[in-house]
Order: C-alpha cells, then sequence, then structure tokens
C-alpha cells in the first residue's frame, strides 16, 4: 500500500518523480479545468435551489447543526460538501485525519471541492511583477482537491479511542419561523453585548416600536425593545449583531435599497449563531429571496455565493465570541492536499 506521510512522500518526489513532458502537462491541465468547469456547474445546480426560502431555510439549519464544516470551509465549498455527501458533520483532508488518529478507508471516493492557489504573476525574466506601489502581483486560481467526511474514515488500530466522535445531531435546532420562547443560554446575551462591543456598539434596552430592535449608527447604539422574552431579546440582540458585524449600518441609503438582501443576510447569521447556541430562533426574511437573486441560474448562482460567504464569515465572527472554537481554520490548501502528495493516497480522487 502507498503511504502518504510527508517525510516519504517529499523523499518520493527528490528520487523518482518523473517529470511531466509539455503534452504530459497540457493534459494535465485540461483535466484539470474540466473538474473545476464540473464543479462550478454542480455548484450552481445546488445554489439555485438554496434561492428559494424553504432551500435557504433548509441549509442554515444544515450549517447551524453542523458548524464544524461552516467554521472550516468558505460557502462556496460547503455547499459542494453537503451537495456530495448531504449527511456530513466533520470534514478534513486525508493527511490531516491521519494526523488524528483515523484512516480513511481504502477506496473511498473523496469529496471534491475547490481549493484556492495564490500565483504570484512574473515578467518574461521570471521576476515578479509588481504593481504602481511596489507591492507582488497576484492573482488567485482553484484547483479541486479531495476532503474526506468522518464517516469514510476508521479509527487506526494503534490510535487511542476518543472520548466520542461528532454526531449530526449535537445541536438542536428550531423550527424556521418558530415564536422565540423562554430563556436564552447562559452569558449568551453578555457575548453578543462584548462581540457589539469589540465593534464600537453599546447595548441599551428601551422603546423600540414599532420594531423589535435597531442599530443607529449615529449614536453606535443597538437598542433592543423593552417587555419581550428572554430569549427573543437574545435572538433580536443576534440579528441587530449581524447587521453590524456585516456593515449594513455604514449607509443607510444602501440598507433601504437592499433591504431585502441585508435582512436575509441578517437573520441568516442570527439563526445560526442562535443555533449553536441552542437557542430558539426565528427567520421571517427569507421570502425576499426571489426578489433579488437573480434572473439566470448564473446570476442566482453569483449573488447566492457572495451572500452565503458574507453570512458565513459573520456568523464565524460573532461565534468566535458566543461559542469559541478552538478548531475553526479555514481552508488554504494546505501542503496535506497538494497533487504531489495525492499520488500517494490509496483512494480514489
Amino acid at each position: 500500500m502507498a503511504t502518504s506521510t510527508r517525510r516519504r512522500s517529499a523523499a518520493k518526489s527528490t528520487k523518482s518523480k518523473k517529470k511531466l513532458t509539455p503534452e504530459q502537462r497540457a493534459k494535465f491541465a485540461e483535466k484539470r479545468k474540466a473538474e473545476v468547469q464540473g464543479l462550478q456547474e454542480q455548484l450552481t445546480a445546488a445554489v439555485v435551489e438554496f434561492a428559494s426560502s424553504e432551500g435557504w431555510a433548509a441549509l442554515l439549519k444544515k450549517m447551524a447543526q453542523r458548524s464544524r464544516i461552516m467554521r472550516k470551509y468558505s460557502f462556496r465549498n460547503s455547499a459542494l460538501i453537503f451537495a456530495q455527501c448531504p449527511h456530513a458533520t466533520e470534514v478534513r483532508g486525508y493527511n490531516e485525519w491521519k494526523g488524528r488518529g483515523r484512516q480513511v478507508r481504502e477506496g473511498t471516493r473523496g469529496i471534491r471541492i475547490l481549493a484556492p492557489n495564490k500565483v504570484t504573476l512574473r515578467d518574461e525574466n521570471g521576476e515578479p511583477q509588481k504593481d504602481e506601489h511596489g507591492n507582488e502581483k497576484h492573482i488567485t486560481t482553484f484547483r479541486p482537491i479531495s476532503v474526506f467526511d468522518i464517516s469514510q474514515t476508521e479509527r487506526a488500530e494503534a490510535a487511542q479511542k476518543p472520548e466520542g466522535e461528532p454526531a449530526a445531531g449535537d445541536v438542536m435546532l428550531p423550527e424556521i419561523g418558530a415564536k422565540v420562547q423562554g430563556t436564552a443560554p447562559a452569558e449568551f446575551m453578555d457575548r453578543l453585548t462584548r462581540c457589539l462591543k469589540s465593534l464600537g456598539y453599546t447595548v441599551e434596552h428601551g422603546d423600540t416600536a414599532p420594531a423589535d430592535g435597531y442599530a443607529d449608527p449615529a449614536t453606535q447604539t443597538v437598542r433592543i425593545g423593552l417587555g419581550f422574552p428572554e430569549a427573543h431579546a437574545a435572538a433580536v440582540l443576534a440579528h441587530e449583531a449581524g447587521h453590524v458585524q456585516l456593515d449594513h449600518t455604514a449607509d443607510m441609503a444602501e440598507y433601504r435599497q437592499h433591504r431585502g438582501r441585508m435582512e436575509t443576510e441578517a437573520e441568516s447569521v442570527a439563526f445560526i449563531v442562535c443555533a449553536v447556541a441552542g437557542l430558539d430562533s426565528s427567520v421571517s426574511s427569507l421570502s425576499y429571496i426571489a426578489g433579488w437573486a437573480g434572473k439566470t441560474p448564473e446570476k442566482v448562482q453569483e449573488t447566492m455565493v457572495e451572500v452565503g460567504q458574507r453570512v458565513v464569515e459573520a456568523a464565524r465572527a460573532i461565534l468566535a465570541f458566543t461559542a469559541p472554537d478552538e478548531d475553526q481554520d479555514e481552508e488554504t490548501g494546505a501542503p496535506e492536499a497538494v497533487d504531489s502528495e495525492a499520488e500517494a493516497v490509496p483512494v480514489a480522487a
């Protein structure tokens, strides 16, 4: 069986790796281009389904319930993961699983995602190109790599049995549109308040009629209405924190122009943050989606990926205060996933 350790891969690459001919390199580039195109088409098909209020609500539930995926991967790659492996709960690269004492089952087909690859532009002499400020010019390309859900792995024989493994039902999720009842989780309001404080906002309670709450950029204040159950007040605070984190308060004229999209973004962020905390939340603005998502599948995909990524980034930032997780690194195309090592992985691409 081939090995996939970095030491063996590095040694192998210096001794026996064959240099590709120009024809082989061109063929490989065409194959990669075709796969990237295929993944983009798969992404478009998945995101078009998300553009309905029902589809977006279902996606929000999945992202909140399996927040480890959302915290680690971009919205684009999260969508590709769920499209290929709907039951995925925890996803990592081959070597990352191995480092955690788990082995990808031989013959397992990986989940293909698009890893970013930063490329330095060079001139005819091979020197980095510079812009007018003297900074090197870069472009970001994407290449397909394989990752694996925990269900595609097994515990390595020598690995110590962990205390527990993640399950799809770890987070109790509310029904979309349900009334917010009861009390808020311990310290949840305080942590949301600290998050807003880090963004320059203070929190107060008072009259907000006819709204439940609002963020005032002029005074850098978030106000929450009086007389609400604690859980509802927390959900409203999470919603307003979403607006502030998403920078919706920077230009109120723009907010009024794009209110539907911005309300969907803030409601989506609040739902994820509340659900991860185990708080019953509600999402009431999803019916706006059809009005601004786009008229063609390509435009819908472009718009929803942009919105989805904004929601993911804002939710991550707020969760860092309300539900910190040491393991929330983003995909970077780390060495464990590069093509030179992929040759040594005894699984299907």
